[in-house]
């Protein structure tokens, strides 16, 4: 295996923080990040550690680039296609006969005695676009169709930070460890007990990573980490309800 901090991995993703993490991740000398220091097993070394953290990052960036259109890009997908469908239609009349498009290749030629339907050069010309702007329109139409079939909510487009963090939550879980911080809090008679803090395994690695490695706040980290540990309680309890 390469050694991440002899080697760059070349990367360009869609969005420049993930690109400069990963570069990070890849090409800083061994022992000079505060990830480095977390390695959780005598067989594990920093760099298998890094490239871990790094496909961590690579599924984390196709989760998004495959997440749903937003309300927004639809509108303006469909905005385009319907404007696209008036073309067709006029550059159709512009080089036609008379007849739509069908009629004239399924007929052939008029029987016009005195020439004044005649199709020219031009009419030839807007034809010939038309027909080369015809595949791409269907393209369009089937890419709509296919991203308003997707199984996901209109226009929750993640957000970065928690789809990292339930990448590497998924990480984490399929090497056996636990997402379960420790919480110190106070217990009151009269209302939800008062947090003070959080600390564990995987909230240590998500704060070294996501704060210093990369470009969030504690706070936001322990509250991404957070919500991502109680959705898959939530879920596992369910599951065993079921």
């Amino acid at each position: 295996m390469t050694d991440p901090s002899s080697a760059a991995i070349p990367l360009i993703t869609p969005n420049a923080n993930d690109s400069f993490v990963i570069q990070k991740l890849s090409a800083t000398r061994a022992g000079e990040l505060a990830v480095d220091s977390l390695v959780l097993t005598p067989q594990q070394s920093i760099p298998d550690l890094r490239l871990a953290l790094i496909s961590v990052y690579l599924n984390a960036v196709k989760q998004r680039h495959s997440s749903k259109a937003t309300k927004s890009q639809l509108k303006n997908a469909k905005s385009a296609l319907s404007q696209w469908t008036q073309l067709l239609k006029t550059l159709e009349r512009v080089s036609s006969d008379g007849r739509d498009g069908l009629r004239m290749l399924l007929e052939g030629p008029l029987d016009d005695d005195k020439g004044e339907r005649d199709l020219n050069e031009f009419a030839s010309f807007c034809w010939q676009i038309r027909m080369e702007a015809t595949p791409p329109f269907m393209a369009l139409q089937s890419a709509i169709t296919k991203e308003e079939n997707k199984q996901t909510n209109l226009g929750e487009r993640p957000k970065r930070l928690r789809m990292l963090v339930e990448a590497l939550a998924d990480w984490w879980q399929s090497i056996g460890g636990s997402l379960a911080p420790t919480v110190d809090a106070n217990r009151r008679d009269d209302g939800p007990a008062v947090v003070h803090s959080r600390h564990g395994p995987f909230l240590t690695l998500a704060v070294a990573l996501f704060c210093k490695v990369d470009v969030f706040k504690e706070s936001e980290v322990v509250s991404a980490v957070t919500n991502v540990h109680e959705k898959r309680l939530a879920l596992t309890s369910s599951e065993m309800r079921d």
